[in-house]
């Protein structure tokens, strides 16, 4: 039985990657408290979950921390995109009167634009973008914790790998929205839904990465782990 659950056994091993998902899930939620650091944290849990948890390279926490205070500037700037965007839309909207969370009949017979196609134009459009700059989200942020470029590419980056991977797109959106739903409905599903979506998404987006991604030189002395995911 000691040998069915030591650390170096099969269960063992599983069970300390569960720990180390549930602390880094938890890290991702303090550090996220001010909202602005929302992408940072994002961007951290990523590094540390593809490298320490899938890679064993590293402590786990130090490299969350590593990657925060490396990736901040980047990860806020990029944060503040979003905010904008989603404010614009939520303002636009309210000038309407359209509720995006009130989708009915009755709503677009409200509404204040005379033109009823118009305001269903509008929740369609409204629902692209939210998918775009969802899509957006679940890469970018993985992108800044891989690449060393401008937040400005990053984007430019997310957009075209948004399209271009579209099936990996929607199964890491679908996988965001469902553990959203879950932690809704079950607060405390906070305390690894985070890192069960790095960890889950991370077997996609590393495999969109790799087409991005220069062979090492053979010569150097640089472990590359990134190309043994």
């Amino acid at each position: 039985m000691k040998g069915l659950f030591s650390a170096d056994s099969g269960i063992g091993k599983a069970l300390t990657k569960i720990g180390e998902l549930v602390i880094l899930s938890i890290l991702w939620f303090i550090t996220s408290l001010p909202v602005i650091t929302i992408g940072v944290s994002t961007t951290a849990l990523y590094y540390a979950m593809v490298k320490s948890v899938r890679m064993d390279r590293g402590y786990f926490i130090k490299e969350y921390f590593k990657a925060w205070k490396d990736n901040f500037l980047r990860s806020t700037g990029i944060t503040l995109f979003f905010i904008v965007c989603l404010l614009g839309l939520w303002t636009a909207l309210q000038m309407m009167g359209i509720k995006l969370n009130d989708i009915s009949v009755e709503a677009i017979r409200q509404a204040k634009l005379d033109d009823k196609g118009a305001v269903l134009g509008m929740y369609f459009v409204s629902a692209g973008i939210l998918i775009l700059l969802g899509g957006l989200f679940c890469y970018v942020f993985p992108l800044v914790s891989r690449f060393d470029q401008s937040a400005v590419k990053s984007l430019l980056m997310a957009f075209v790998m948004t399209i271009r991977f579209f099936y990996y797109s929607i199964s890491v959106l679908v996988i965001l929205v469902a553990l959203v739903y879950m932690v809704i409905r079950l607060p405390l599903g906070i305390m690894f839904a985070p890192g069960l979506w790095a960890f889950l998404s991370s077997f996609l987006l590393q495999k969109a990465f790799r087409k991005y991604t220069p062979e090492p030189d053979p010569d150097s002395d640089v472990d590359a782990w990134w190309m043994r995911l």
